[in-house]
Parts: C-alpha cells; structure tokens; sequence
C-alpha cells in the first residue's frame, strides 16, 4: 500500500512539472533579476533572463523588464523579426513581453512603440504589431487615466 502511494504522489508530482509548474523564486534568484531586469538589449538577452527568472517577476524586477523592453522596442526596432522567432516558440515569452508595455514606461517610448507597430511592421508580423500597438494603447490610455484622476 505505502508503495503505491509513492508511486501516485511521484506521478502527481512529475504531471505537475509537466504542465508547466515553476519552482519558486529564490531570494538569490529575484535579486538577481532585479539587478539585471533592466539591463537587457537584445531579445535573446531577454529572452535568457525570462527563461532563468521570469517567475521571479515581482515589482522591481518587472519595471526593469518593462525598461528593458521599451529600450529594445525604441532603440532596436529593427530586431522585431527576432522578437517573433521567439514568441512563436515560446506564448510565455510572447506574455512576458506584451505585459512589459505599461503604463510604468516614459509614455515619449510608448508613442513610439505604437507608432512603429502600425507604420514600420516588417511584413509578415502584423499578428505580433498589432499586439504591440494594442499593449501600447492600453498604457496611454492608462497613463492618460491616471493623469487626468490626479
């Protein structure tokens, strides 16, 4: 009897990893993405730091992050092809990232991000462009909301 316990709580627990269920975040790990969140130039800088401590994306991290994406978007508008080679692997990241265009950002980068997601789209990404602009409305507008109640 206690075998088969066993034997159904290793099944439970190795479903459990198979459907996507994360470790927690160290303390270690949440510092360090702190220290790098807003850092990263590059989609598969990124990338690596989402795949290493996106469950660590508590808030300081995750302003950073939004930094980080913002600066890509702005400075690096010409990598978005890579951008999409990643979300269409991996809808986590393509989350992680559309959740990083917020209100949180200067809304001068988040103008530009809406503006280069309608007229500069590379063809063949205007699935990913729309996203793009849609998040980057959605922070005017909330940035515009919060403005106006102050």
């Amino acid at each position: 009897m206690l075998r088969r316990h066993i034997a159904v709580t290793v099944i439970v627990l190795m479903s459990c990893f198979a459907c996507g269920q994360s470790l927690p975040c160290t303390d270690a790990e949440s510092r360090r993405s702190e220290e790098e969140a807003d850092s990263l130039r590059s989609w598969d800088a990124l990338y690596r730091s989402y795949k290493l401590y996106g469950r660590c994306n508590n808030a300081s991290a995750a302003e950073g992050y939004s930094e980080s994406v913002a600066r890509i978007l702005v400075d690096h508008w010409g990598t978005v092809r890579r951008l999409a080679k990643l979300v269409e692997r991996n809808a986590g990241f393509r989350r992680f990232v559309l959740s990083h265009i917020d209100a949180t950002l200067d809304m001068k980068d988040v103008e530009k991000i809406a503006a280069r997601a309608t007229k500069s789209c590379p063809q063949g990404l205007r699935p990913l462009c729309s996203n793009l602009k849609k998040e980057a409305d959605a922070a005017i507008k909330e940035d515009a909301d919060y403005e106006q109640k102050k």
